[in-house]
């Protein structure tokens, strides 16, 4: 028996470049037993309500997260963030 904790520390939703909303990513992550995620949209907090209140709902610890744009010279830099407000 599998008895490790799933968590996922980099999820997008449809507040940036995923494909689901934040309630649907929280409720996929119940069906595949994962315990605490982190929501790293792109640039953006707008899906963390929603992602809060589907965690508490649910059981899953979300972590409040995001993915920042940067750049230094020509390359692209992608920095996460967690437990921002």
């Amino acid at each position: 028996m599998d008895n490790r904790t799933r968590i996922d520390l980099h999820l997008h939703t449809t507040h940036s470049d995923g494909s689901l909303s934040p309630a649907d990513v929280l409720a996929l992550a119940q069906k595949a037993g994962v315990s605490a995620l982190a929501i790293t949209d792109h640039d953006i907090l707008d899906g963390l309500p929603e992602a809060m209140e589907a965690g508490a709902r649910l059981g899953i610890e979300v972590i409040p997260g995001v993915e920042v744009s940067s750049r230094h010279g020509d390359a692209e830099l992608h920095i996460l963030g967690y437990f921002v407000d």
